[in-house]
């Protein structure tokens, strides 16, 4: 008897510069009302000429409620012929909050002492009154799990691959990558992170699989055709 088996892929993107990112000093967090930097939306719209060039297409598209966030997924969206009726927008896929440090000098946060127990706790520190990325891991992953279980019994009935693109933050992409690769927590921080940069995971009949993590190539690299009007 042959088993069926499934193909999912999830496909992260970190949103475009925000307003909140321009300054390095401060601490961003969630940030909610944050938009899109001028630099934010030229590169949301050369993630779009990537994706449409790739001809990608996402079967689900889910998406933080955080206005950079939707932001970018809209004007990528917008220069594909995918439907954004999909867009599923969750306060499960927003960034870690920094509680009481969010808008603040990070260099007047971060003591020598606090320094000490973010290196010692990792993922679990916890800001005050703010998320450890663990907390941010378990919402976003019991968001994602009946996504990813419906996609494999798509997948096993359309006998093609599922893709779930993710539009996101920097340290909730980093923490949904380091729970399904079982990385070491230790090194979840090194997991790089630029602006609309894509990383991939794919489930298949051999397990997990990282494909690709951080890449931003379409900010470097011109697109063919990306001079034409769309």
């Amino acid at each position: 008897m042959t088993t069926a088996n499934s193909r999912v892929r999830l496909i992260f993107i970190r949103h475009g510069q925000s307003e909140a990112n321009k300054v390095f000093e401060l601490i961003c967090g969630q940030s909610i009302s944050s938009e899109l930097s001028s630099l934010g939306r030229e590169q949301a719209i050369l993630l779009g000429k990537r994706l449409k060039y790739q001809k990608l297409n996402f079967d689900y598209i889910l998406c933080s409620t955080a206005m950079r966030a939707k932001q970018t997924a809209e004007l990528a969206l917008k220069l594909t012929d995918m439907d954004l009726s999909k867009l599923v927008l969750s306060d499960a896929l927003l960034e870690q909050s920094q509680g009481d440090w969010e808008g603040k000098n990070r260099y007047l946060c971060y003591s020598a002492d606090i320094m000490t127990q973010m290196n010692d706790l990792h993922i679990e520190f916890t800001p005050p009154n703010g998320e450890s990325i663990r907390m941010v891991q378990k919402r976003a992953v019991n968001f994602l799990k009946p996504y990813i279980e419906q996609a494999k019994q798509r997948s096993i009935e359309e006998t093609r691959e599922i893709s779930i693109a993710i539009f996101g933050h920097a340290n909730c992409i980093r923490s949904i990558i380091q729970y399904y690769l079982e990385l070491n927590p230790k090194y979840t921080w090194l997991i790089g992170q630029q602006n609309t940069a894509m990383s991939e995971i794919l489930f298949n009949e051999h397990g997990t699989a990282l494909v690709k993590v951080n890449d931003a190539a379409h900010l470097t690299f011109p697109i063919p055709g990306s001079s034409e009007e769309n």
